[in-house]
């Protein structure tokens, strides 16, 4: 037994044991041989990744395990693939066809999503018991298309009702209002689908036939969706006083066809390229620290109040300064490597994310027994895939 173990109702501290080194042969094994194939090895990559990461997850001595075999993901992967040169077809040739067939597909993404976190959740399993999945299709709907239209409308009828006193003001007062009205509003409901998304996931997620249960509220997402926005204010402020001198230079030298008076200092092209670009740059840092803010403050908030069968606490205690750095190191090594070190970035990075992850409460002693629910398509987790959706925690 690893001395890693604590006893009893102690934390156990999750590890992840292999080196980088090992991981890059698997690596770069998967990606000859997905070229060499012409994508058809993407399948068996897929496995044999996962249960590299998964079977080097530790938690009390026991690790996890990954079970999907490689020929129900080629078979998913087939499907969606045809499925989506089909729409290009359609969408080239027969456009209302073809949008008719895109907007049945969008309709389908609930199901698809749900599906995806059911057959993943089977897939897994953690001293020989598999994980299960049983939030229902009809939920899936509320929560990813019906409640998202409902708050759009919202939003639109609020800018339609602020918009409508614009007819017998004459100044900038609408456009301030709506804005002071808007901004806290479309946070605020940001913060709502992310807790609804959160509880959906969570509170259906089973370990054989115990039950997950996350005691969360919308209004701590909301916070964390504001404390988001206050991150990102500085850098959007440094942003406008960078840029303002620039854009005031551009103005007037349009507005005087071509003629700078005393009013605005003037500096040269490259002075205001530099200024433009580091503007830029500016902003991109700022919408990374206020993503990674909401992803650390997520992370630790969802699980620091989720147990299992009211016996095992689940905690986190991710630092959003470690994780910008470790994500700043690992592109910085992925770049300056062209590629070859992302395999170093996978491993330090699911390295990162374990020791930041444990467990409390004598798992010995849950009641769990197996369930025999299976999943043989993976059709729905290769259209995920495909579509790049991040959904989940």
């Amino acid at each position: 037994m690893s001395d890693n173990i604590s006893q009893g109702n102690g934390k156990h501290a999750v590890v992840f044991h292999r080196k980088s080194g090992e991981y890059f042969l698997i690596w770069l094994v998967n990606a000859l041989l997905t070229t060499i194939t012409l994508s058809i090895y993407f399948a068996w990559a897929t496995v044999r990744t996962r249960r590299y990461f998964y079977g080097n997850t530790e938690i009390n001595g026991d690790r996890f395990d990954y079970h999907a075999e490689p020929i129900q993901i080629l078979k998913g992967r087939i499907i969606v693939i045809g499925a989506l040169v089909l729409l290009y077809i359609l969408l080239l040739f027969v456009p209302l066809v073809g949008l008719a067939v895109l907007m049945v597909f969008t309709a389908l993404l609930p199901m698809l999503i749900i599906r995806n976190w059911r057959y993943n959740a089977i897939m897994t399993s953690y001293r020989g018991v598999r994980f299960n999945y049983l939030g229902s299709v009809k939920r899936g709907y509320w929560t990813f298309l019906a409640v998202p239209l409902l708050m759009v409308a919202l939003l639109v009828l609020l800018m339609t009702t602020v918009g409508s006193f614009s007819s017998f003001i004459s100044n900038a007062t609408p456009l301030i209002v709506a804005a002071l009205l808007y901004i806290p509003a479309l946070i605020a409901l940001g913060g709502v689908m992310k807790y609804m998304i959160a509880d959906l996931y969570v509170n259906n997620l089973r370990f054989g036939t115990a039950a997950f249960n996350a005691a969360i509220s919308k209004a701590a997402f909301i916070k964390i969706a504001f404390c988001s926005l206050l991150a990102f204010l500085p850098f959007l402020i440094w942003t406008l006083w960078f840029s303002g001198a620039v854009l005031l230079s551009i103005m007037e030298y349009v507005q005087t066809g071509g003629h700078i008076t005393h009013r605005v200092h003037y500096t040269s092209p490259y002075e205001d390229i530099f200024k433009l670009i580091a503007a830029y740059v500016s902003l991109i840092i700022g919408g990374l620290v206020a993503k990674c803010y909401i992803v650390v403050a997520e992370r630790n908030y969802i699980f620091g109040n989720t147990t299992l069968s009211d016996n095992v606490q689940v905690h986190s205690n991710v630092k959003l300064g470690a994780y910008l750095m470790l994500l700043f190191t690992n592109t910085l090594i992925t770049l300056f490597s062209l590629g070859l070190a992302a395999p170093v970035a996978q491993v330090r990075y699911a390295r990162f994310m374990a020791n930041a992850t444990q467990v409390s409460g004598d798992i010995s002693l849950l009641n769990v027994q197996a369930h025999g629910d299976t999943a043989r398509s993976a059709v729905a987790e290769e259209a995920i895939s495909a579509l790049d959706l991040n959904v989940g925690i």
